[in-house]
């Protein structure tokens, strides 16, 4: 079943979500048409599976399409992250694109930056009012040391980056 749209419809002044496929065929009654002992994956426009359950009732296809898989046919691993595709007869492992790779790592640097960041701020802070300790000061030098080595990454080269390792490592 591909492509599913959703909208509310009032029944008897009850708002219900509906979902229909590409062609109008209704998700709720579609269901009786899955095996009982089936992964039932849902999937993107890409391909990339975003919602799975042995139970069709547990999930909602809006925006997406859904497809059955055996059990014998099911990837050890396989789950919801992002990480895994349907090409339409199987499920494989996704292969992300160097645009996918360089998006993914500006998210880790990014996030690694705001620890470091916030972790700098109260050791700065106990600089600037003249309170820090030698321990203070030895552990603001090396965050700081850390938040500038995560500024250089060369970014475009991902997957092959090397982290620098974090001061608590």
């Amino acid at each position: 079943m591909k492509n599913f749209t959703a909208k509310n419809v009032d029944v008897d002044g009850l708002i219900i979500g509906v979902a229909t496929d590409e062609t109008g065929a209704d998700w709720y009654k579609s269901q009786k048409n899955f095996v009982k002992d089936t992964l039932k994956i849902v999937f993107n426009s890409d391909g990339v599976i975003v919602s799975m359950s042995h139970d069709v009732s547990a999930l909602w296809p809006a925006g997406n399409s859904v497809a059955e898989i055996a059990a014998a046919d099911e990837p050890d691993g396989v789950d919801i992250n992002g990480g895994w595709i349907f090409d339409g007869k199987k499920i494989k492992e996704r292969v992300y694109s160097s645009a996918e790779l360089v998006a993914q790592a500006e998210i880790k640097r990014d996030s690694l930056m705001a620890i470091a960041t916030a972790t700098i701020a109260p050791l700065q802070d106990a600089v600037d009012i003249g309170d820090a300790t030698e321990a203070e000061l030895v552990n603001l030098k090396e965050w700081k040391k850390y938040r500038v080595a995560l500024s250089r990454l060369d970014l475009p080269t991902a997957p092959d980056i090397t982290w620098p390792k974090s001061p608590q490592s």
